[in-house]
């Protein structure tokens, strides 16, 4: 599969170089033609992933925020970890420098969109990846089945490419900031020909910082590179490639204990890591997809759209465990547990859809069917580590060099998967009446798995659907009244204590809102919703399945062992969202949420119950070109019960902003700064072990725009 991404993007860069050869004979055919599409299609560009159709937030029948290329670049949110804080309802848990988990209403967020396509194969995030290649990011919660037949309760983070445009446009934003931060991003959209039928867009970042952990680095390079146009007078198509390179130094494979063995929890400095100075984690991310539209009237569209993904992992990393626990006055008690993993996954991914509208009792109706096929081949190879199993020194002040790099063994093939993942979905909008609205989903699934991770079989095959039902209603101008409804059906990657697929999750979801929507183009919304879920899974325990509690490292962490639980998630969301005046602009939102399980105590308690988030712009009257904004997040007390008593972290609050002021119509100058009040806290209390999220930072970046 590596192969066909690179000669994809081969292709793609050879039909770029191509084009303009080209332009003689699209300009002879542009003359002929009253409108050319592609033009069209860019100058109103509207991405239905939200729900795979036609719908803006207004109209669609769950909580949506978006967020745009604008706000994302003012507030400094340059990866998806730092911009997901501030979405409304959305928990990040960062419990290793480079694995990041995302819950939404209490549950795991499954799905990672691309322009409305994508294969929800997995929770975790690894790297640090960026923001800038992206026009905007929608993010809708509640269940999600209606988009990615799997119906999971959390949502669907759906990220929205940077295309081309009509006109030429190019930017470079520099940016050095505190820890040695060093980033340069350069945007570039341009006609390659006269006519407009095509168009390249390129955007390329490079950065380079370390971090208030000590020895923490990371350096990544992104690019994207975008060729769209049309053939003929129907056919558009669209051809891309995406580069992510990620490199840290210094890593966390777990972190450090947060509590002692006699139950009183740690307070270690903020920079406090238990990494080894020879460790890394490496990922490489390579995209690319053919996207071919055909137009089949004004009111019917045909896509199909072809990706291809390739990703490859390589890491040395460093874990530290205890049996009894760390002491308090000694500092002793931990054990170092080094490991190699080099691992590669290749999706590839065909997604083809029908969309249009139609007319019938007096009424226009919209109509949504498609077909997707997915299939992902993985694999990865462990390394065993032949030296570095140390009883380690008192702990903290560790200087990252106690354990010599290990001496690794011959790599052996410790997993391979071969899963598809294959739907066929449909959705109908019908109007009922000029003021209401009835959407009916289907999605039907078809799941296998075929593999083995560390000599246990992980086959399963699933079928399953998630039907999905969604109601609005204008009771009054601009104010509408929703509710929708799910079925829950994920399937689960992960083994039970007697080493067998945990199986799925199903359940039910419901959600009913209100939205009320203001001249100034001001959005408010209230939404009530519920979720039932069995055989959740929650992770148990690390075990070598001999069903025997080792004493010393030994295979003890061979497995994952997880548990499946039934939980019932209720809560309230308010958020707002756009121009409150003509200077100020405002988004923000609260979150309420009760998790419990069947004996009605809480469950994963690492979640917070009550959440707030807020980005808001001002542009005062009296200076056209001074721009500032503030962004403030809050979250309460959360928690984590481990052998030795409960760690918790206490309420908190994060306040950051940034002023820009542009010196002339080509230069600006931005300062940001985050964490203002200095606020330590713990990135996660998911598991026994965590650190210290960061603390206050600047930056300063200059911007030309071309």
């Amino acid at each position: 599969m590596k192969r066909n991404a690179l000669t994809l993007a081969i292709f793609s860069y050879a039909v770029t170089c191509s084009i303009p050869q080209l332009s003689v004979a699209a300009d002879a055919q542009a003359s002929q033609i009253e409108e050319v599409i592609i033009k069209a299609m860019r100058e109103d560009r509207k991405s239905s992933g939200a729900t795979g159709m036609d719908l803006d937030v207004y109209e669609t029948p769950q909580s949506l925020t978006i967020l745009d290329a604008q706000t994302l670049a003012d507030f400094g949110l340059e990866d998806i970890n730092s911009m997901l804080e501030m979405t409304t309802g959305i928990n990040v848990d960062s419990s290793e420098t480079d694995r990041t988990y995302y819950n939404a209403r209490g549950f795991d967020i499954t799905s990672m969109h691309v322009d409305g396509i994508g294969v929800p194969f997995g929770t975790l995030v690894v790297g640090d990846l960026d923001t800038a290649i992206y026009e905007k990011v929608e993010v809708i919660r509640g269940s999600n089945g209606l988009i990615t037949g799997l119906g999971n309760p959390s949502g669907t983070v759906n990220y929205v490419r940077k295309r081309p445009g009509n006109e030429f446009d190019m930017s470079t934003t520099l940016t050095v900031g505190r820890w040695n931060d060093r980033r340069i991003v350069t945007d570039v959209s341009t006609p390659l020909t006269e006519s407009g039928r095509w168009a390249m867009r390129f955007t390329g970042v490079y950065q380079d910082k370390d971090s208030w952990l000590d020895h923490y680095s990371n350096n990544r390079n992104v690019g994207s590179v975008i060729v769209d146009g049309q053939i003929g007078n129907a056919v558009t198509v669209a051809l891309g490639y995406t580069h992510q390179d990620n490199n840290s130094d210094g890593v966390l494979w777990g972190a450090a204990p947060i509590i002692y063995s006699n139950g009183v929890q740690a307070d270690f400095p903020v920079s406090t890591s238990t990494t080894m100075d020879w460790t890394y984690w490496d990922t490489l991310t390579q995209t690319a997809f053919v996207e071919l539209g055909w137009q089949i009237s004004n009111d019917w569209q045909l896509t199909s759209t072809v990706t291809q993904t390739d990703y490859e992992e390589n890491s040395e990393v460093f874990y530290v465990y205890w049996n009894t626990g760390l002491d308090a006055d000694t500092g002793l008690g931990m054990f170092g547990y080094p490991g190699k993993y080099d691992g590669d996954r290749d999706t590839l991914m065909w997604d083809s859809k029908l969309q249009g509208s139609f007319t019938a009792w007096d009424q226009q109706h919209q109509f949504n069917l498609g077909l997707s096929l997915a299939d992902s081949d993985s694999g990865t190879l462990d390394s065993a580590a032949l030296t570095g199993f140390d009883a380690m020194p008192s702990f903290p002040g560790w200087r990252g060099d106690e354990v010599p790099r290990p001496v690794w063994d011959t790599p052996t093939q410790a997993a391979l998967d071969e899963m598809s993942l294959n739907r066929l979905y449909g959705s109908l909008l019908l109007s009922m009446t000029d003021d209401i609205n009835v959407i009916l989903g289907m999605s039907m699934v078809d799941y296998k798995n075929r593999g083995v991770s560390w000599g246990v079989s992980t086959d399963s095959d699933e079928d399953g659907g998630s039907p999905y039902l969604g109601l609005t209603w204008e009771v009054l101008d601009d104010l509408n009244l929703y509710a929708s409804y799910s079925d829950i059906y994920q399937p689960q990657y992960y083994l039970n204590e007697d080493l067998q697929p945990l199986g799925s999750a199903e359940g039910k979801s419901y959600e009913l809102g209100l939205k009320k929507q203001f001249n100034n183009n001001l959005l408010a919304s209230v939404a009530v919703f519920k979720t039932e879920q069995q055989n959740l899974q929650e992770f148990s325990a690390y075990s070598d399945g001999d069903g025997v509690d080792d004493t010393d490292y030994s295979d003890d962490f061979t497995y994952a062992i997880y548990r499946g639980i039934n939980v019932e998630a209720d809560g309230i969301e308010l958020e707002i969202a756009g121009n409150l005046t003509e200077q100020l602009r405002i988004q923000a939102g609260y979150t309420h949420l009760k998790l419990e399980d069947p004996n009605n105590d809480e469950a994963r308690t690492f979640i917070p119950r009550n959440s707030f988030k807020m980005l808001a712009d001002w542009n005062p009257a009296w200076s056209a070109k001074l721009n500032m904004g503030l962004s403030l997040r809050w979250q309460d007390e959360v928690y984590f019960d481990s052998a030795y008593g409960r760690i918790s972290q206490d309420s908190y609050s994060v306040l950051g902003g940034y002023a820009s002021y542009a010196v002339s119509d080509a230069l600006s100058l931005a300062l940001n700064l985050n964490n203002v009040a200095d606020e330590k806290y713990l990135s996660s209390v998911k598991y026994e072990q965590s650190y210290y999220a960061e603390p206050r930072s600047y930056s300063l970046s200059v911007k030309w725009d071309y």
